[in-house]
């Protein structure tokens, strides 16, 4: 009984706390571990009768579910387009397999805390490596003027190392390598680095989503803005040094975060453009030029699907169509680049209605945790720990920035990981206080 449950904790328990390492590997590993997770974690809670898992927030998810699927079915293209709709439902119920895993294992411990410790410095070391030479250990190459990593073509190293930023910081707060009267100056370096190859990736939207992060826990979390200050002023640092260092046309981050961003948004450089794509208040675009396509075609494609919207890849699929396409082909993609324009289109006002109230929701939530903080005396890493994975989840909804496929398995996974975490959080320090 006794090796079974070790068994148990290395593959489940070792598993969930080392998924975001697996996200690096491919989609395939990834795919398999929440599978069998879900399969492990769903038979426990039916055979021990754990009921509990299966609340409100089980209730939303399969509202939201249902709204997917529904969609999907109701407008029918081929199974290829519906399959990512109608196998939706693994990927919330992954995050209650991590809530019910971290309930029967415990794996806050410096075993996988050093475990991050050494991934960071690979991944930093290897960024730089590719920033200095043109190439990464494993031979990737400089694309696009950005670095990526061991990602290689995928250029998703920002957004990758900023949702592992916040998981990193609870496992620091829950090892007690940062207290209230103790800051860890190696750990403090070391997430500062991770900032920095954030900045060098050239992801503006991962960049400027960092900022805002950091923002909300300045704010909400007092125990924690020494920290927050010294490695935002060391990544200045480094991110305004390291260019004097090696000038490269190739690789300019600063160039592409602020300048480009500028030409984009007003359109510069880029000459008139047809009628669809008029400017806000006839001065900038919404992100950019090609976004801003997106999000006309979307609204186009809303108007005609509006309560249950087109289904889960209707959007690539109609796209295209003659009394939906726009001038040149503009704002045709795989999905609109925007969660809640993706959301509206795919599920219609159903879905975007429970969409709004998930981000409202966590907004509630933040504020009431930073009253809670701040009238504490004492450093609860339970309810900091919390508040810092509320933090990346309203980072990941939020709604006024560019973003991924919101039904791509890789992102779907990254996305919910944090969900899994936050619900063991939440439920552990309610069950601690009464």
């Amino acid at each position: 009984m006794v090796f079974k449950k070790n068994i148990q904790k290395i593959i489940f328990g070792y598993g969930v706390g080392i998924f975001p390492f697996l996200l690096l590997i491919g989609p395939l590993i990834s795919e398999i571990f929440l599978v069998f997770s879900v399969l492990f974690a769903w038979l426990m809670i039916v055979k021990e009768k754990q009921y509990n898992y299966i609340n409100k927030y089980f209730i939303f998810f399969c509202l939201f579910y249902l709204s997917t699927v529904f969609s999907t079915l109701f407008n029918f293209y081929s199974f290829d387009s519906a399959k990512g709709g109608i196998s939706y439902f693994r990927i919330p119920l992954f995050a209650f397999a991590i809530w019910f895993i971290l309930n029967n294992f415990k794996i806050f411990n410096r075993k996988i805390l050093f475990l991050y410790s050494i991934f960071f410095v690979l991944i930093i070391s290897d960024s730089i490596l590719q920033y200095f030479t043109g190439k990464n250990i494993t031979g990737n190459e400089i694309l696009q003027y950005r670095i990526s990593s061991f990602f290689g073509e995928e250029l998703v190293l920002g957004g990758y190392l900023l949702r592992l930023i916040p998981i990193f910081l609870v496992f620091l707060i829950m090892n007690n390598s940062i207290k209230l009267e103790k800051l860890n100056l190696i750990y403090t370096l070391l997430i500062s680095l991770v900032c920095f190859v954030i900045y060098l990736s050239g992801e503006r939207t991962s960049f400027f989503l960092l900022i805002f992060f950091f923002t909300i826990i300045f704010f909400t979390i007092k125990y924690l803005r020494k920290f927050i200050l010294i490695t935002g002023i060391i990544s200045i640092f480094l991110s305004f040094s390291v260019p004097y260092i090696k000038k490269s046309e190739e690789v300019n981050p600063t160039k592409r975060m602020f300048s480009k961003t500028y030409e984009q948004l007003t359109g510069r450089g880029i000459g008139n453009f047809e009628e669809h794509k008029k400017k806000l208040f006839g001065k900038v675009y919404i992100f950019s030029h090609d976004h801003h396509g997106h999000y006309m075609l979307s609204l186009k494609i809303i108007k005609d699907y509006p309560i249950f919207g087109t289904g889960a890849r209707g959007f690539r699929y109609l796209c295209r169509n003659k009394i939906y396409i726009l001038e040149n082909d503009d704002g045709c993609s795989t999905h609109p680049h925007n969660t809640y324009f993706q959301i509206f289109t795919s599920n219609g006002i159903v879905g975007f209605s429970l969409l709004l109230f998930a981000f409202f929701y966590i907004i509630r939530e933040i504020l009431k945790l930073r009253k809670k903080i701040n009238l504490e005396n004492n450093f609860n890493k339970y309810e900091i720990s919390k508040t810092i994975l509320l933090a990346i989840i309203l980072i990941n909804l939020w709604p006024i920035a560019p973003s991924g496929n919101f039904f791509n398995n890789w992102l779907s996974m990254l996305y919910f990981y944090p969900i899994g975490l936050y619900l063991y959080f939440k439920f552990k320090n309610e069950k601690k206080v009464n």
